[in-house]
């Protein structure tokens, strides 16, 4: 009798069970389905046709327009300096002067020797007519004379070489001499950077090239002048690309009047490769990338619809779709995480205004 009983019991718990279970199947079913038919609140914006300018961003470094470590040229002793550091000097100007007792000794024998042989050369010269000396000796005694001369103004030059003069305007740099050294040929005396106007290296792309032109205006800034920017026009294109980065260099010149910019300070160049007229602007919020392909959802009669679109330039938070879309369709900015394409929406332009259905057709 014991077993009949238990079966019963079992039987009745399986059925009391059962029906919970469908009662709340049935409760979970219909809540799914509201909250299906429930719109999503997302936030929209209207692409718009505009201009948008192909950037191009690198780093790069400043170099003098023009920069020279300054050397003695010949051995000597350090009679005088002309400079001071971080003075701002002409070409030709002197720096340095060596000691030039011994090369004035020699140049005076040197001219002594000159007039001597022109003295005789002349006096040659008065009796050749008379045949009171022959040509031969008349000949001897010209070459004489262009050897005097010669030596003469290799004296001249080693005089000038002891005087050591800027090649170039500029600033120089740091004193490496003193009065009294005694210094040899390849001795650093100081350095001079013409920094009137810098020089700023970068390297682009190759695929860059095609678009690169002299003359082509960079804005440039550094850490150093935090919120400043510097003007400049590019001047040359490295003839060679780097077969390892794929890049080549490329040389901007910076007008620098206020001599702020400093050989090898860091910058960073922001160059406009190209100006695309009249695309169609979407919002870089929008987009929504698969792999390597990019979506973005519209907004139609109040549903969501995904469409696939090829991008191309980008500025300012805006992106150019290069296919895809005209202009005018409302695409989802915020809440693209919740929606499917098919889904019913409740659309909110950007600021806070509800979409009306007629809107959010594509135009």
């Amino acid at each position: 009798m014991r077993l009949p009983l238990q079966i019963a019991t079992v039987v009745a718990l399986a059925a009391i069970g059962g029906g919970v279970w469908y009662a709340a199947g049935s409760r979970n079913t219909e809540g799914a389905q509201q909250a299906a038919a429930r719109p999503v609140e997302v936030v929209v914006m209207r692409t718009d046709r505009g201009d948008i300018n192909v950037v191009f961003d690198a780093v790069g470094t400043l170099r003098a327009n023009e920069a020279v470590t300054v050397t003695a040229k010949t051995a000597g002793l350090v009679r005088a300096i002309r400079f001071q550091e971080g003075q701002k000097l002409s070409a030709g100007d002197v720096l340095v002067e060596l000691d030039d007792t011994e090369v004035r000794a020699n140049l005076a024998v040197a001219e002594a020797a000159r007039r001597n042989a022109a003295q005789l050369l002349e006096r040659s010269k008065a009796l050749l007519p008379r045949q009171a000396i022959a040509q031969a000796r008349v000949d001897e005694l010209n070459l004489e004379l262009q050897g005097a001369e010669a030596s003469v103004r290799a004296a001249q030059a080693r005089l000038q070489d002891l005087t050591i003069r800027a090649p170039f305007s500029g600033l120089t740099g740091l004193r490496q001499v003193s009065p009294g050294a005694l210094v040899q040929p390849g001795t650093p005396v100081t350095t001079l950077d013409d920094t009137s106007v810098m020089k700023l290296e970068f390297s682009v792309p190759e695929a860059a090239l095609r678009q690169l032109r002299e003359g082509m205006e960079i804005v440039a800034s550094s850490n150093v002048y935090s919120g400043e920017t510097f003007q400049g026009t590019l001047s040359a294109v490295d003839t060679r690309i780097d077969s390892v980065t794929r890049t080549l260099l490329a040389l901007a010149r910076m007008p620098n009047p206020d001599t702020r910019l400093r050989p090898g300070m860091f910058m960073t160049v922001r160059l406009t490769l190209e100006s695309r007229p009249n695309v169609v602007l979407v919002p870089e919020e929008a987009l929504v990338p698969v792999g390597d392909r990019q979506f973005v959802y519209l907004v139609v009669d109040g549903k969501v619809q995904r469409r696939e679109i090829s991008i191309g330039a980008r500025s300012g938070g805006m992106v150019e779709a290069a296919r895809g879309l005209q202009g005018g369709e409302m695409v989802i900015t915020r809440g693209t995480q919740k929606v499917r394409d098919g889904l019913p929406v409740n659309a909110k332009i950007s600021g806070g205004t509800d979409v009306p259905q007629a809107a959010a057709r594509p135009s």
